[in-house]
């Protein structure tokens, strides 16, 4: 059964209110602050067909409405009126970013950062893995009569350090050995390396060691699961209503310390706009009394993932907008244009 204009505005209505005000919501409180033009026993009834069709829930016998989960989605996706950010909004959120990054990690936590105190939620933004990210050069930094720091640099601003053994060098060799490494190995995806060193053996056989050293200490750091997960604003969750029970809170928490379950959290595809997970559409239990609201940060070649988590009640139509425009000025920064 299609909804018609009088229950549409009805649902719209509701959802707004319970957004603003976190309680449930009676016919008469619609029919005085919403001016919709229907009595107060018209909009029961029409409340009363809303719940029977699942868009509104009563949480208790004489309590007013509050949307659903099915209510929330056709808000989020047809109801919804998109919201723009302030010229000060915007001007805050891009001063604190350029005030304050100084690398790819920097970045990552001020995001987090700006992203909470923005909304008044909980952010989470995942940076990429280092096998996705491609590499721009290799150096190699002489400590010692037989000793080098072999440092690779991502295009993302990663660093990857080790102290490797080499034969007898003059700085002039040292140097055009680092040229050849990232003539050969820049552009190339980090999880690419160590065959592109195994193909480079015979053309620089007198480093034969320490190419081996080098794809060694790869294939080690590729393996191991570096920290990506990065959140600000955790004390946001505590303070909304619905997660005063310790229990559900926990239930949050829990999940966000494993971040293999985060990741099923942002499983979306490379380029996918910013969607909004309501509830039960979450795939772990423990966070559907939550809504999240995600999104992809461009770094470069590589991708990194953001999202906005608080109750199901959460502002969508702001949430979803900051989410935005953080992606625009993340990329802005590794696509290098004017005002980084």
């Amino acid at each position: 059964m299609q909804l018609d204009a009088r229950k549409t505005a009805i649902l719209r209505t509701v959802v707004e209110e319970h957004i603003k005000t976190g309680q449930p919501v009676g016919s008469r409180t619609v029919v005085r602050k919403y001016h919709l033009g229907l009595s107060p026993a018209t909009v029961r009834n029409e409340m009363a067909d809303l719940e029977e069709m699942g868009y509104l829930v009563q949480p208790h016998t004489s309590a007013g409405r509050i949307p659903s989960d099915r209510g929330y989605r056709v808000y989020v996706d047809e109801l919804m009126e998109e919201t723009k950010l302030s010229p000060e909004e915007t001007r805050w959120i891009e001063e604190q970013l350029r005030s304050r990054v100084r690398d790819i990690v920097s970045l990552i936590r001020e995001t987090a950062r700006v992203v909470s105190e923005a909304t008044n939620y909980l952010s989470l933004v995942l940076g990429p893995q280092l096998d996705t990210t491609s590499c721009q050069s290799v150096h190699l930094l002489r400590v010692g009569p037989e000793r080098a720091l072999v440092v690779i640099t991502t295009e993302t601003g990663f660093v990857e350090s080790r102290l490797v053994d080499i034969p007898p060098m003059t700085d002039e060799d040292m140097n055009a050995f680092s040229h050849i490494l990232t003539k050969n190995l820049a552009g190339r995806k980090m999880a690419d390396l160590p065959g592109c060193l195994a193909s480079m053996k015979d053309e620089v056989s007198r480093y034969g060691q320490v190419i081996t050293t080098l794809m060694d200490f790869l294939t080690n750091a590729l393996s191991e699961r570096e920290e990506r997960l990065y959140m600000g604003g955790q004390a946001n969750i505590l303070n909304q209503p619905e997660f005063r029970d310790s229990r559900k809170a926990g239930e949050v928490f829990s999940v966000l310390e494993n971040e293999e379950a985060v990741d099923k959290l942002f499983d979306i595809p490379p380029g996918s706009p910013v969607s909004v997970l309501i509830g039960e559409e979450n795939p772990l239990s423990g966070v559907r009394d939550c809504s999240l609201v995600r999104g992809t940060l461009r770094l470069g070649s590589a991708l990194g993932k953001i999202g906005v988590l608080g109750p199901k009640r959460m502002d969508y139509a702001r949430a979803v907008a900051i989410v935005r425009f953080v992606e625009e000025k993340v990329s802005d920064f590794f696509g290098g244009r004017s005002g980084w």
